[in-house]
């Protein structure tokens, strides 16, 4: 049994500054995956739905939306938990009950699976959001595999084979990352902050442990507003929320992003995580960028 950290922050806002976040903590297995290999790119259109990349992939020959997340260690299914093989987890304040399940087959364009292990989830109240039936959520086990490019202006991903060598020009950034449990995380810069940050490409915004507020340098802070935030336990919170006028990634600045903040003291102390909070859309969106899991590195491309 292997320990993973399901951390997809589906932070869509559906009333002004009210924000979804979806973290559990869950052991699952992924031992018994088998894959076919990825040996051609494909280019996968998606639609936006609050921030996040929406594709079409199928489970068990069923066809559906799935939300592209590196947040989740695994397939996520958008199910209501049953009464078999429920496993207690931990939300972003409280403590709910998933389901693992075993995904005879999974499709998407050119990644094929068998035997894949997965979660249950109820994430209905996105589709109450957007309208569109959500199948689930594609995670870091399907991601691992491919290169992944993604291109906000475009709308499309880009998947291919981890050993390609082909790019389409040079990148005018690569940053390297180090893995905690399913998450990339890379080194930031806030003022004279030095911080670690993981990246969740199903979170609307970026968020930071409330601790840090006050250790940033107000001259950097401008918009304060108050928000409030949703996970799966149902909980909501009260956070607060501001952009922050550079964030310094490597050598680029990443100018006036916006942040939530809201207590991650239990992600240390609870998951063993040791970030200090995620980059989510307002990250991604700045240019295309790809991450290639097997060399740890994230290329980015200017607009």
């Amino acid at each position: 049994m292997k320990r993973f950290i399901i951390l997809f922050l589906l932070t869509a806002q559906i009333a002004q500054a009210q924000n979804f976040v979806s973290f559990l903590d869950v052991n699952a297995s992924t031992d018994n995956v088998k894959q076919t290999d990825f040996v051609t790119s494909a280019i996968v259109p998606f639609t936006m739905l609050e921030g996040m990349m929406v594709v079409e992939a199928t489970v068990n020959n069923k066809k559906g939306n799935f939300i592209i997340d590196t947040g989740a260690p695994t397939l996520v299914l958008n199910e209501q938990p049953t009464a078999n093989h429920q496993i207690t987890g931990r939300g972003i304040s409280e403590g709910l009950v998933t389901d693992e399940v075993t995904v005879e087959e999974f499709n998407w364009s050119g990644i094929n699976k068998t035997n894949v292990d997965a979660f249950k989830v109820d994430i209905s109240h996105l589709e109450k959001v957007s309208g569109k039936t959500l199948a689930g959520i594609i995670g870091y086990d399907i991601l691992k595999e491919v290169e992944l490019l993604v291109d906000y202006q475009s709308q499309t991903v880009v998947l291919s084979p981890v050993k390609s060598k082909s790019r389409f020009n040079e990148p005018i950034a690569v940053i390297p990352f180090t893995m905690q449990a399913h998450l990339p995380v890379i080194k930031v810069k806030i003022g004279k902050k030095k911080l670690r940050l993981a990246l969740d490409t199903a979170s609307e915004s970026n968020i930071l442990d409330s601790k840090i507020f006050g250790k940033i340098n107000a001259n950097l802070i401008s918009n304060q507003q108050v928000g409030e935030i949703q996970g799966v336990d149902q909980q909501i919170k009260t956070v607060k929320v501001a952009d922050i006028a550079n964030t310094q990634v490597k050598d680029l600045p990443f100018k006036d992003m916006p942040y939530l903040f809201t207590d991650l003291s239990h992600l240390k102390t609870q998951s063993g995580l040791a970030i200090d909070g995620l980059l989510g859309y307002p990250f991604f969106k700045q240019g295309k960028m790809s991450i290639n899991y097997k060399e740890q590195k994230i290329y980015v491309w200017a607009k």
